[in-house]
């Protein structure tokens, strides 16, 4: 299936893959809002862009927290305590 073949790719090698990346932008723009890909594809540029943005922005959070809750399922009562490796980054900009 070519859209099975084209997430399977790390990169854009065609004006199909292209086409494809925006049919996938788009879904992912429609799926979020809970509107109709023909409204989606009638959305000026900027618009599109900036849906997409806050989509993606949205669908990572709601993963962060549906991973957060699975853990907290597994943990059942006992205390789930969240480490903070971010200082691991900062050593590194110096």
């Amino acid at each position: 299936m070519r859209v099975q073949k084209f997430l399977s790719k790390n990169k854009i090698d065609s004006e199909k893959d292209l086409t494809t990346q925006v049919e996938l932008w788009a879904y992912t723009i429609a799926k979020h809002y809970s509107i109709s890909l023909l409204e989606v594809y009638s959305m000026p540029p900027r618009l599109f862009k900036q849906s997409l943005v806050w989509a993606m922005v949205g669908t990572e959070e709601q993963n962060k927290q549906n991973k957060q809750n699975k853990q907290q399922a597994k943990a059942g009562d006992r205390e789930m305590v969240k480490l903070d490796y971010s200082f691991l980054d900062w050593e590194g900009a110096e």
